[in-house]
């Protein structure tokens, strides 16, 4: 078994991601029980819990685990407190305690919700990541950003906790339809945006090969964006020195999007994708950088196969503005923007008006 391991050094909570071809078929060797017959949830959405269930539950097994398999309904839907209540009583009944681990076998909802249920279950179990998608992969996965949705947006409801370990197999991404894959390639070009210039241009050069599932450049592509990211969390565990807020460049108008997006339509992926162009538009239009930026991001993007634009009857507009008035980085009327100035780099304003986005909102309306 070769693995790449990436090492993110959250003081007192450090940990490894670990991302490899078949390295869920080892997740029991990688990440040991404390002691023989340590109980273990493995919470999966119906899809994940039926293509790579058994597998992880008997890998576990194999390594002296006493893994309990349980599944939550597919999608974006299913990441909300009720069902985390359900979760609970769940971990309850299979008598997860503090010793015990809660790993998660999905994407981003599972890994959120999962997270969420394991940061707060007799106030915090270990926590492992399994994930199958590459937005999963390459993003939401390392961090310990934890959360649920209300009603009114995403994630208002929230934690941070750190992952005991991070299992990464891209193997995984081969039962995915090609959208997905799309759409996490979303949060890879993110990466490179706004801190790999060098990177930006190969996935330029190098997209069919990317669409095409090569394994040996997917295991780099993941593991080179976990150590991006874990370069940012590190220093900004909390999000509370400013840095780590870099790595929302797309996600204020994304989440919007997404929360007006009739029947969750979006994909995260694809309103990242949206976000970023349609900021990069703002920024420009306040003079805050160049229009080169978006115009390039948008032309990669759309090579992705990612989409530029939405039916006007896809997208509530008044719910998207709403949510965008509530985003969480607005402190006293103005929002906390990440933006790019030139591919590679990435800046802070703490200024921008949210007014400027909400036009924004009206030019992505095919």
């Amino acid at each position: 078994m070769h693995l790449m391991r990436v090492p993110v050094d959250v003081p007192g909570a450090e940990y490894v991601v670990h991302v490899g071809e078949g390295a869920l078929r080892y997740v029991g060797r990688i990440v040991p029980p404390p002691g023989p017959g340590q109980t273990a949830a493995v919470v999966a959405d119906d899809t994940t819990a039926g293509l790579f269930g058994d597998p992880v539950v008997g890998a576990l097994a194999e390594a002296d685990w006493r893994p309990r398999l349980v599944a939550v309904r597919t999608g974006e839907a299913s990441k909300t407190l009720e069902t985390a209540a359900c979760l609970y009583e769940r971990l309850a009944e299979g008598g997860i305690d503090r010793g015990s681990a809660v790993f998660a076998l999905g994407g981003g909802v599972v890994g959120d919700l999962a997270g969420f249920v394991a940061a707060t279950y007799l106030r915090g179990v270990a926590f492992v990541p399994l994930p199958t998608t590459l937005l999963a992969q390459v993003d939401s996965s390392v961090g310990g950003k934890v959360g649920v949705d209300l009603p009114r947006a995403k994630n208002l409801v929230g934690a941070f906790h750190q992952p005991a370990a991070v299992v990464a197999d891209p193997t995984t991404l081969r039962t995915l339809p090609r959208r997905e894959v799309a759409a996490g390639m979303a949060e890879v070009v993110k990466h490179a945006a706004i801190a790999d210039a060098a990177l930006f241009c190969e996935l330029e050069e190098r997209a069919a090969d990317v669409q095409a599932l090569d394994m040996a450049l997917l295991t780099r592509i993941v593991a080179g964006n976990c150590r991006i990211k874990a370069s940012v969390v590190a220093r900004d565990p909390l999000e509370r020195g400013g840095l780590r807020a870099t790595l929302n460049y797309g996600h204020t108008i994304g989440h919007a999007l997404e929360r007006a997006a009739a029947s969750w339509s979006l994909l995260h992926g694809e309103a990242v994708a949206l976000g970023m162009v349609a900021e990069a538009k703002a920024v420009a239009r306040l003079g805050l950088t160049g229009s080169e930026v978006g115009e390039r991001l948008a032309a990669f993007l759309a090579a992705l196969g990612l989409p530029l634009s939405v039916p006007r009857g896809g997208v509530d507009l008044d719910a998207a503005q709403a949510a965008l008035a509530v985003d969480k980085k607005i402190v006293r009327g103005g929002l906390t923007l990440p933006l790019v100035p030139r591919i590679g780099s990435v800046e802070l304003r703490m200024d921008v008006p949210v007014a400027a986005l909400a036009e924004e909102l009206h030019g992505l309306l095919a």
